[in-house]
Formats: structure tokens, sequence, C-alpha cells
């Protein structure tokens, strides 16, 4: 109730209570407009209070809403920063110069400046169990084709069993491929398998680690003699187990794998698919087995590679070589030696490496398929995740090339190249 009701009904009430003279009523008339006077003061008090006290309130709702805005604000960045730290992304980009003294083993001299790669890589994780993995690849012999190389499920928690599978499109693990050099081993150019793969494997704290896989070969088998039907069926698989250890001074990796299929490889596959022994089409009379060992040891400033890759038995006549009809049983060999030290602060590595083929005759356009090779190569680490390398290399062609083609020669082949990591 506001204040200023209240002098007139004081005033009513004592002139109903009682009869008074005109002067008391002009005493007590004076009296009344002097309360009314206060009475007003003190009103204006209180609203001035009021308006305050409205003011704090909304300041106060104003100051709970902010809060809530910025708890909603502080929970939609957790929600995003969980999702920023669930996803990896890494790259790598590779420019090459080169120069041949034999372009092609032709005896002719070239020069070029190539992209030579890139990959994308991108890693999802959403949990404790499962992850994704996609890599993207760009190579300069793959026509401009920016490919998909890998898509695959990973169900694994290391913290919980050894135990882990992947399913996808994926290398397979049979070899291991690991080179100083800039050129690929001739190991991967033989060995080198990529397919539609179950896999379930296993990974040890002692060090231990080995997998199992099965998928449907591309190269596939003649369910008769070349007929025009073939298997097309999951068929092909593989087994590999190695160990792995590393301490301050000293680190060993070593392996075998085994594989029912290895026309599988991406270097077989392409040869296979060119026979046209099945009405036409490429297939093999009779899955060719193949095994790979390797051997990788860093020791203080050394590094010690070797792999070897080789078929269990001879292919048929004509099933992967277009250079002759020869019986083949395909084998690489790669050995490499090599020292780490700084120039200048700069990590540097430099290398000696030896290659040696067996029956790997299969074209007569691809210097990949040489007979022997002695390399060496040098690497520095420039700035920051930028690495310049250099190699030499003087491959011997095959003899039976070299018979097909008279002017081939063996190749002395340098290249330079700028690689970026991110």
């Amino acid at each position: 109730m506001r204040l200023k009701l209240i002098v007139p009904a004081i005033l009513f009430a004592v002139l109903i209570s009682q009869t008074v003279s005109a002067d008391d009523l002009a005493d007590l008339k004076a009296q009344l407009k002097i309360m009314q006077q206060q009475m007003q003061i003190m009103q204006n008090k209180l609203d001035a209070q009021e308006v305050v006290l409205n003011k704090q309130q909304q300041a106060t709702q104003d100051i709970a809403h902010q809060q809530a805005v910025r708890e909603k604000d502080k929970e939609t960045r957790g929600v995003t920063h969980e999702i920023a730290d669930s996803i990896t992304m890494g790259g790598v980009i590779d420019v090459i110069a080169n120069h041949s003294n034999s372009d092609g083993w032709s005896g002719n001299s070239s020069s070029d400046l190539i992209l030579d790669t890139f990959e994308l890589s991108i890693g999802a994780s959403a949990g404790d169990w499962v992850s994704g993995s996609i890599l993207f690849l760009y190579e300069d012999a793959s026509d401009d084709n920016f490919l998909m190389d890998e898509v695959y499920i990973t169900i694994a928690n290391s913290e919980v069993t050894p135990f882990y599978a992947s399913v996808g499109r994926l290398y397979v693990p049979f070899g291991n491929f690991e080179s100083n050099m800039v050129s690929d081993p001739v190991t991967l150019t033989l060995g080198e398998t990529r397919a539609d793969v179950i896999q379930i494997g296993v990974e040890t704290q002692d060090g231990l680690y080995g997998s199992a896989y099965v998928f449907n070969s591309d190269a596939e088998q003649a369910s008769g003699q070349y007929s025009s039907t073939k298997n097309n069926r999951i068929d092909s698989f593989g087994l590999n187990l190695g160990y792995a250890m590393e301490n301050d001074d000293f680190a060993l990796d070593m392996g075998a794998g085994y594989i029912n299929n290895i026309a599988s490889s991406a270097t077989l596959q392409g040869v296979v698919d060119g026979n046209a022994l099945c009405a036409g089409d490429g297939c093999i009379k009779d899955y060719v087995g193949g095994i790979s060992l390797h051997a990788v040891a860093t020791f203080g400033q050394f590094n010690l590679i070797g792999e070897y890759v080789t078929a269990l038995n001879e292919f048929k006549a004509n099933e992967v070589s277009i250079v002759n009809s020869d019986k083949l049983k395909p084998s690489a060999l790669n050995i490499e030696g090599a020292y780490n030290f700084e120039i200048a602060g700069k990590e540097t590595t430099v290398a000696l490496g030896y290659q040696k083929t067996q029956d790997m005759y299969f074209d007569t356009e691809s210097s990949d398929f040489l007979e022997d090779a002695w390399l060496a190569s040098i690497s520095v680490g420039i700035i920051d995740n930028t690495t310049l390398a250099a190699e030499w290399k003087h491959a011997q062609a095959y003899s039976e090339v070299k018979d097909v083609v008279s002017d081939y020669d063996d190749e002395d082949f340098l290249q330079i190249k700028l690689s970026y990591e991110f």
C-alpha cells in the first residue's frame, strides 16, 4: 500500500470519532499536512529503493543469462574439441628432378621434373575400440589419377587385448619394403599387394606380432585349361609373423610372410591382366605362392636392411612375361647399409645399396625390371619436415630383354627429391 492513502483514512477516523472545535480542526489539519509531507518524502525514498531493486534484479537476471550462454558455449566448444581430437590428418609431397643416360633402357639420355607423389591420410577414432583410416594417393605413374589407396576399419584396444581386426582396402602385410633410397626397392616392385581384405592380427608388449588375412584376388585362377570360366571367390590368403624390439642403443625388426597367390601383387597382376590366356582375358593356371623375409637393425648411428621376396614355384609359360614364353620364378633381393649423422646441425643420412632380381623380365618398357643395381644416396633434413635427397643408381638390364631389343643398354640414373611431410 502506498503511504499517501493513509492520511485521508486517519482524518476520516478522527472526524467520526469525536466533535472538535474550529481551532482544533485547523491545528489537526496543519499536523496532518506535515505528516502528509513526511509520508511523501518516505514514499519517494521507497520509490527510489524500488527502482534500485528492479535494476539489481535485472542485472542478476542478465548475469545468470550470460552464465548460461557461456556454459552452453563451453559445452559446444568441448564437443568441437572432442571431434577435433578424434581426427588426425597427415600427408607427403614429393617433387623429383631426374636425369638418365638410358631412357627406358633405349640408350638415349633424358631429364624431367615431376610431381612424383602426393599422399593425404585421414584417421578417425570415435571411441576406445574402433577407428577408420583413409589414404588418398597421387603418383606420377597413375596417369594423373587421384586414388583412394586405402580405406579400412580397425577394431582394437591395446589396453584390453593385443588382438585386433582390420577390414577394408589395404596393403597386406607381405614384405617390409623399408629403404633409405629415393627409388623403391625391387622387393616392393615384386611383392607389394593391395586388396579388399579381412585381417586378424596380434601385437604383444613383448614385441611379437603377426596376422592372417583373406581376400578375393583379381589374379584369378582358371577353372580348367585356361577356359573362359575363372574362379571368382575368396580363396587367396596370407600369414606373417615377426618380432620387434628397441632400446636406447639398438633396434631390431625381423619377420617372415607367406601368401598363397603372389600374382596378386600390383606388378604381377598387371602382367597377368595382359596375358589374354582365358578367352581373351588374363588368368593363371594354378596359384603360385610366395614368401618374404626381412631384417632391419639399427645400432647407434648405423642402419642395416636386408629383404628377400620370391615365388615358391614357376609360373607357366606366358603367364607373367610378355618378353618371351619362359617359365618364370621371380625373386628380388635388397641389401642396404646407412649411416646417420649431422651436418651443420641438420640430420643427414648416407646409404649404399645393392639390388638383385631373378626372372623379372616381365616387359621391355619398364626400367623397374632390372637384373641388378648398385645405389648410393644422401638425404638432409634442410628445414622442419622437409628433406632434400639425391640418389645415383647404376642398373643392368636383363640379357633376355637385350636380345629382344638390340639397342637396350645399362642405365645410370640420377634423381633429386624434395619431400615435405605434414
